[in-house]
């Protein structure tokens, strides 16, 4: 990038980066009351918000800015996705009181445009491993707006215990859990690490899980209409967690992992 480029890039994003970076100023208290999980009404650095809950997490599920806007961005027509991802940081960053999650742990997994508008999608990640089914979305609308986000956030994450089960075990017990007798007609397109959260009643309990996307064979011919299976195996003790199937091969590490752009739709 030309030193012309990045003067040109940080003019655009520089006054919103200064003006949120003054909110979240160390030592500085958020103007308003402290939010409660649970409150429908939150008042946070002199913005009126709707909050929706996990009660569970004790995190917001949907963030609606009221009689204003979450943020407004200049230039949206010139901006690349690495601008966008920026302010994505930005925009987490501003409602960390909120989210109990910070920039650092979110990582981009989309930034789309279609027909003028931005639609942003991030994972969390707790030292480099994805939580299954965490996201934070948000969509950026042709005049710059951003309205609302929704997320599925896990404050609490961490990484267990170290595995005690290796890949090849792991895989043998995904294996031997599919009805088919002939385990020779599948292949694993593709696999991952990740931490499952388990809802229990009054808790969640943080698995370590080795992910695999399991197929017939016959799945990876272009005419085929086979499915397969994702089963999530704990690397501690073997245990299979999670077990569902999956549409024909698509290369997704985490199948079923959805991501809101707080529309709520």
């Amino acid at each position: 990038m030309s030193r012309s480029d990045a003067e040109r890039r940080l003019r655009r994003i520089l006054p919103v980066m200064i003006a949120i970076l003054a909110l979240a100023c160390p030592g500085r208290p958020a103007r308003g009351n402290p939010p409660r999980p649970g409150e429908r009404l939150v008042h946070l650095n002199g913005e009126s918000l709707d909050v929706t809950w996990d009660m569970m997490t004790r995190t917001p599920r949907t963030i609606t800015a009221v009689g204003s806007d979450l943020l407004e961005v200049k230039n949206i027509a010139s901006l690349s996705r690495r601008e966008i991802n920026e302010i994505g940081g930005v925009l987490a960053g501003k409602y960390a009181a909120l989210l109990n999650v910070w920039p650092d742990q979110l990582v981009l997994k989309k930034a789309e445009k279609t027909e003028g508008s931005w639609y942003v999608s991030y994972q969390q990640a707790v030292r480099g491993i994805g939580v299954y089914g965490s996201s934070l979305g948000f969509s950026i609308g042709p005049d710059g707006r951003i309205k609302s986000l929704g997320a599925l956030l896990y404050p609490d994450a961490q990484v267990p215990a170290a595995p005690g089960i290796q890949r090849g075990k792991a895989l043998k017990i995904a294996l031997e859990s599919l009805a088919d007798p002939d385990k020779s007609g599948y292949r694993v397109l593709s696999e991952n690490l990740a931490i499952y959260p388990v809802r229990k009643a009054a808790s969640i309990d943080y698995r370590r899980v080795h992910i695999f996307n399991i197929f017939p064979r016959k799945a990876t011919h272009p005419a085929s209409a086979a499915d397969g299976w994702a089963v999530f195996v704990d690397t501690r003790t073997g245990e299979i967690v999670h077990h569902e199937a999956v549409l024909k091969p698509l290369g997704c590490c985490l199948p079923g992992g959805q991501v809101s752009d707080g529309t709520g739709k």
